[in-house]
């Protein structure tokens, strides 16, 4: 941080600061209001650090909490500064001196599943509950789910089908165990578009502001580096190791590498796809025929889009992280 934060910049800190805190209070007593503030939150504190320092930030988003605290308690104030003020805090340092932006998008990443385990724990502590107690409460709607089931009449729609009460429950709690395991994963999958979502609206701010920001590659640029696809070999053997020793810790840590792989060169599949498009300029008739096909065969697509993302990790089909070593 810097020694000294000038008049100026503490003066502007402190409006953004109080912008902030009208914007989250917005956001937690309007409903209606609550998706925009969740994109637009974090920005006057990013324009702070810009525009001035981090020191001049970190004392502007503190001020905000207190704000937030004072009107709506300190669990709300805790919540948001862990929620909202830590990415902007780093986003804001990063875009002030001008990373790239794979570095801003992996750190905000990084800053929100950070953020988000950390306010799972302290729900969990504040509330006393533990995650068997969690994990018996999501098992008990099992039961809840049959029962509504019973009341309005469905449960024949299952029955017609050979389904009676107990393998629905099975079935049912089945999904509630699969979900239990993929948590991570989802929680990760919700970092990144938590990041995404945080780091556009922040670049169309700053942009607007007459900033200089970092250069966002086309779609059909987005790539990794070939050893990205260690992660994904690590993935499989802890799941091949928990499944051959049956232990249960590996088999679900291998299971949730491997569920946001599969998203992760899912994507980088389509930006594949994109690319050879965008090459050989596809007309847009053509382009809703391959659209219209992927919908119909959507299991093959998805399945196929996985395979062509890990082969361009691998291989580097469209060179493009050679072209970026040579630059």
């Amino acid at each position: 941080m810097h020694n000294t934060v000038s008049t100026k910049a503490l003066a502007e800190g402190a409006l953004l600061a109080i912008i902030t805190a009208i914007i989250a209070l917005a956001g937690a007593y309007i409903p209606l209001a609550s998706f925009v503030t969740f994109l637009v939150v974090a920005i006057p504190i990013i324009i702070v650090i810009v525009r001035n320092n981090l020191s001049t930030g970190i004392i502007a988003s503190i001020v905000a909490a207190f704000l937030v605290g004072v009107l709506a308690g300190p669990l709300v104030a805790l919540f948001f500064y862990l929620q909202f003020m830590l990415m902007a805090i780093a986003y804001g340092h990063l875009f002030k001196y001008k990373y790239n932006s794979g570095r801003i998008l992996a750190v905000g990443t990084f800053v929100a599943a950070f953020s988000t385990v950390l306010i799972i724990a302290i729900t969990m502590l504040v509330g006393q509950v533990g995650l068997e107690q969690q994990k018996q409460a999501l098992f008990e709607t099992v039961d809840r789910t049959i029962n509504i089931y019973e009341d309005y009449g469905m449960m024949k729609q299952f029955e017609d089908k050979g389904i009676d009460r107990e393998e629905l429950r099975t079935m049912l709690a089945d999904m509630v165990q699969l979900f239990i395991r993929v948590l991570p994963a989802l929680l990760i999958m919700g970092s990144v578009f938590t990041a995404i979502t945080h780091f556009i609206v922040a670049r169309i701010a700053l942009k607007r502001l007459g900033h200089e920001i970092p250069k966002f590659p086309l779609f059909s640029e987005w790539h990794l580096p070939w050893y990205a696809i260690w992660g994904l070999i690590v993935g499989l053997a802890s799941y091949l190791l928990g499944d051959i020793y049956n232990q249960d810790i590996w088999r679900i840590l291998g299971q949730n590498i491997m569920i946001t792989y599969g998203l992760i060169l899912f994507v980088l599949g389509l930006a594949v796809i994109a690319y050879y498009i965008r090459k050989h300029q596809i007309s847009r008739i053509v382009r809703l025929i391959i659209i219209l096909m992927a919908v119909i065969m959507l299991n093959g697509f998805i399945i196929s889009t996985i395979f062509i993302g890990m082969f361009d990790l691998v291989v580097d089909h469209r060179k493009l992280n050679t072209r970026q070593e040579e630059t």
